[in-house]
């Protein structure tokens, strides 16, 4: 399969991922009730919980394809940073353009980290024997 193909097929795959991911989180957003108060609703056999681990499937699937999509295109990524954006003369060379994919998906990993932790961290349950307590639990 030549390179423009692959690249049409990933973008198509790419659109309908993004699609389904809109469509399931207007579905979560719009459809059930909020959070807690949406136990025992079912949409299609699927309850919310149901509907929220298919909204991650998709939103997985679409960032591996952004991902793959990336790395297709990395050697005209760094030579449009390489001379567009810092001004030098020439491109990198492969081993370059390796080190700096690689370090920029470990900067991306820590923020994405470092924000995860940060929400872990910090996050407040509800107070107990307060009314928004006793839905959480009934969820």
């Amino acid at each position: 399969m030549n390179r423009p193909l692959v690249n049409f097929w990933l973008n198509a795959c790419l659109l309908v991922a993004y699609v389904l991911l809109l469509w399931s989180s207007t579905v979560l957003h719009f459809v059930f009730p909020p959070g807690p108060q949406a136990g025992g609703w079912t949409l299609w056999g699927a309850g919310y919980l149901q509907w929220r681990g298919l909204q991650f499937g998709i939103l997985v699937v679409l960032t591996l394809g952004i991902l793959w999509h990336v790395m297709l295109h990395w050697s005209w990524v760094c030579g449009i940073v390489s001379t567009k954006i810092l001004r030098s003369r020439g491109r990198p060379d492969e081993g370059s353009q390796t080190l700096a994919g690689v370090a920029a998906l470990i900067v991306l990993l820590v923020i994405v980290g470092t924000l995860t932790a940060a929400a872990f961290l910090t996050i407040r349950r509800p107070e107990p024997g307060s009314s928004h307590a006793a839905r959480v639990e009934r969820f």
